[in-house]
């Protein structure tokens, strides 16, 4: 099984119905009541989606880690009380790109914290442990392979995931900027230069680490909309956006779909 997660709501539900297309309609699918559509198997709690599309699942985990955490421990609950082995989880989405072409997919190494620390700090009872945060090599592997036979321009690196989308990132365009250009660019290029973080975006530090203690496979797919060298807009068309969105959606579909056949 693959648990495919994605942060927003609508992005799973438009992917949960192009996996059903590209897997050809498969019956242990969960529909609607003698109907095709596909059910909103999380509709009555209205926390996030959750559909089920022959042997994956397509979820929402909101905005940034807290929510996704929240998710990760039901979803872990979930699937081993219903006793599924052989889980991979694959967060997929967007990012903004360090150093690199914009458009391009990467796919985590390692998530770093806001900090550029190499790990993920869990706080419990008033004491911090820190957790490993490597994405799974395997897994890693595999999607940048599916990547290449699609033709997308794809990297493997590593992921800095803050806790915010504007001071924590170092951009200048929040509503509060307590911090000069001069200070952005320095912790900019010392994320990229020192670390090899190539992409900056909210989860996949805390996601690498809870996947690495519940001993699941976990990978990281995100395309980038910009390089954050050379500003914090993206400056481009929706449809453009669009396009860069549905890249890493197509190469986790080419690999569920090559794992099925």
């Amino acid at each position: 099984m693959v648990v495919c997660m994605g942060g927003k709501d609508k992005r799973m539900e438009d992917y949960a119905k192009y996996l059903h297309q590209v897997l050809h309609e498969p019956e242990n699918s969960v529909y609607e009541e003698g109907t095709k559509d596909l059910r909103n198997l999380s509709a009555s709690e209205g926390r996030y989606c959750m559909y089920k599309v022959g042997s994956a699942l397509s979820v929402s985990h909101g905005m940034g880690m807290p929510s996704f955490q929240i998710l990760l421990n039901e979803l872990f609950k979930l699937l081993a009380y219903a006793e599924c082995e052989d889980v991979s989880f694959i967060r997929l989405g967007t990012s903004g790109g360090l150093g690199i072409e914009p458009g391009t997919t990467v796919v985590s190494k390692q998530g770093y914290s806001s900090m550029l620390k190499p790990y993920f700090t869990q706080v419990v009872c008033g004491k911090e442990t820190n957790y490993e945060s490597m994405c799974d090599e395997s897994l890693r592997s595999q999607l940048l392979a599916c990547g290449k036979r699609l033709g997308t321009k794809i990297v493997a690196g590593n992921t800095m995931s803050c806790n915010g989308f504007y001071e924590e990132q170092g951009r200048l365009d929040g509503a509060m900027c307590t911090f000069t250009p001069e200070e952005k660019m320095a912790f900019l290029r010392k994320a990229h230069d020192e670390c090899g973080i190539v992409n900056i975006e909210m989860e996949t530090n805390m996601f690498a680490a809870m996947c690495n203690r519940f001993r699941v496979k976990g990978a990281s797919i995100c395309v980038t909309i910009l390089d954050r060298m050379n500003g914090d807009a993206a400056g481009i068309t929706e449809a453009e956006y669009k396009r860069r969105e549905r890249q890493p959606l197509e190469v986790v579909a080419e690999l569920i779909k090559s794992s099925s056949t």
